[in-house]
């Protein structure tokens, strides 16, 4: 059933990956689904791929695969088809990134405006908690714009050795340092596209809690995170508990699980260009609005050197598949996060 439902096609966008990938190796990987075959047929192809561990062997070297012709129609559909994988959802922990819930284990990618682009990011790099897959499907394209670039993370990493080998040793001494920061504010806010102290840490707070037991509840989801540190600020009358500011110090290259090569991954980039429109890529980071926005840093708190970052964005722009409609499968890297 599988290798009838599912014919490996050309994609246009793919990129053929440089070393150390074989030869002819498509960045992503691409199936087509055969027009005479139901989604149930598809669904039972996917299971029958996992199961085979083709599906397995198609990600360690291709690292991610475009679904053509699914046909799908609804965020429900998309749930289904993301859990014939039969991978453990990803369980949120301190995302700072407001999402809508639409279906099952799927939620919308992100709530910010279309004119705020997303950087260049491995999702939830800024966190020792991250999906090992992430599922990624456009029920409606628009007529122009929003492409979701995809990047290998192994191949950045190799390109910013040869570059910068003196960044790399840096990084992998010192890890790199990110600062995140929740407002106290409600549940359901919709204003912004972030989240509020609340929205990503307030899973076990009730609202008859008092100040003491509201923090205790929240340090104890915070502390889930083993790599985090904290500290509360802008307590006053009105804002009884406070805000929040988060520091994570994690490694920016991780080994690959089951292939073992290094990756650059990381949110480093994103920080970077983030920092560079707001204007607050140097000290003293304070952006338009008052508010603390720096980049990320080393692990030591030093600043990262831009010249290594313009490297890395550049790098980034000449490796990137950069356009797809439908269902992507991306290993390592949203619609849907799952832990394998």
């Amino acid at each position: 059933m599988a290798a009838e439902t599912l014919q490996r096609v050309a994609y246009g966008p793919s990129v053929s990956l440089p070393a150390p990938y074989p030869v002819g190796t498509d960045f992503p990987f691409s199936f087509a689904i055969t027009d005479e075959y139901s989604k149930e047929d598809t669904i039972t192809a996917v299971i029958e791929l996992v199961e085979s561990g083709g599906l397995r062997k198609i990600l360690d070297r291709h690292g991610a695969i475009y679904f053509q012709n699914l046909a799908l129609q609804s965020a429900d559909e998309f749930s289904n088809f993301a859990h014939a994988f039969g991978w453990l959802p990803h369980e949120d922990i301190g995302n700072p990134v407001r999402r809508t819930v639409l279906a099952k284990n799927v939620a919308t990618a992100n709530e910010g405006p279309n004119t705020q682009p997303v950087y260049p990011h491995n999702e939830f790099g800024l966190s020792p908690h991250y999906p090992a897959y992430v599922l990624f499907f456009c029920l409606s394209a628009p007529e122009t714009g929003g492409e979701t670039p995809i990047n290998n993370s192994v191949v950045l990493f190799q390109r910013l050795k040869e570059r910068h080998p003196e960044f790399i040793e840096e990084l992998e001494s010192k890890g790199v340092k990110y600062q995140l920061f929740y407002p106290n504010g409600p549940r359901d806010q919709t204003a912004s596209a972030g989240t509020t102290l609340l929205q990503s840490y307030g899973r076990h707070v009730l609202d008859t809690d008092d100040t003491e037991t509201a923090r205790l509840k929240i340090e104890n989801e915070v502390r889930r995170l083993p790599t985090a540190t904290w500290v509360w600020e802008n307590q006053t009358e009105k804002n009884e508990l406070g805000d929040l500011r988060v520091w994570q110090r994690l490694p920016a290259v991780r080994n690959h699980p089951r292939t073992g090569g290094p990756a650059f991954f990381n949110n480093v980039v994103s920080r970077f260009l983030n920092a560079v429109a707001a204007g607050t890529l140097d000290p003293p980071h304070i952006n338009s609005h008052n508010k603390y926005q720096p980049p990320a840093f080393y692990g030591d708190g030093s600043l990262i050197p831009k010249n290594y970052l313009e490297s890395a964005v550049e790098i980034i722009h000449e490796t990137r598949s950069s356009a797809w409609k439908g269902a992507v499968d991306r290993d390592k890297e949203a619609l849907g996060e799952f832990v394998g």
